[in-house]
């Protein structure tokens, strides 16, 4: 996890890759980012599975595959059919664990649940927004610094970004890599008038289980014009 206010020099002709670690700050064990668990450490497919939530036990016959690393957004929303007219509500814990064995499982937050049909569909693990912002009072906007009260822009919205699935893989217990390929790096500092641009910018990742959401990091990224296309 990066602590300090900048993070290594770049410049917009290569990949950006980071390699962002995540640990309890009270057992210093890497934290389960994933949801996920499998006997063997190898996918597991099933189509028997028991659904908890809290007090209540349903079954679900629907195909699922638990992943295994890397992973990206496979079972960000996870769908399975369960029984009617349940009180599941959106934001319950929920477990899915295969019915043979409990071996294998898979654990999030409901995000939805239609009592008429049974149409279940949950966030296993968590999911994750970076974004590539202008940092300083430099252009034009409305946003605030912290050490003055008058308008900075930070309001023009991000020039690049990257979520889970699409840039951001999840590649350990408690390891996530960010790759923003240098086809796209390289559009900061294309001098357009909609804004990109180099220097000194801010890079920020949040993470979300779909119920809480905290900042990982908030930390300027400075990035030179120029470099080497093969």
């Amino acid at each position: 996890m990066y602590f300090n206010r900048a993070l290594p020099q770049v410049t917009n002709r290569e990949d950006l890759l980071l390699m962002i670690s995540l640990f309890d700050d009270d057992t210093a064990q890497p934290i389960k980012l994933d949801g996920c668990t499998t006997f063997n450490a190898l996918p597991f497919t099933g189509a028997a599975w028991t659904v908890t939530d809290g007090a209540i036990v349903t079954a679900s016959t629907t195909p699922l595959t638990i992943p295994v690393f890397p992973i990206g957004n496979q079972v960000s929303t996870l769908s399975l059919t369960i029984a009617k007219n349940l009180s599941i509500n959106v934001g319950d814990p929920v477990t899915v664990k295969d019915t043979a064995s409990g071996l294998n499982s898979m654990t999030g937050y409901v995000v939805s649940y239609a009592a008429a049909t049974g149409a279940l569909v949950c966030q296993i693990g968590l999911t994750y927004q970076f974004e590539i912002r202008r940092g300083g009072p430099r252009n034009y906007g409305g946003g605030f610094v912290p050490w003055f009260d008058f308008g900075t822009p930070d309001d023009l919205g991000p020039l690049l970004s990257a979520s889970l699935g699409n840039g951001i893989t999840i590649i350990d217990v408690g390891m996530l890599q960010l790759l923003i390929p240098e086809a796209t790096f390289k559009t900061l500092g294309s001098g357009t008038f909609s804004g990109t641009t180099t220097g000194t910018l801010n890079a920020a990742l949040t993470m979300t289980d779909s119920v809480n959401t905290r900042q990982v990091f908030l930390v300027q990224l400075p990035v030179l014009y120029g470099g080497v296309t093969i």
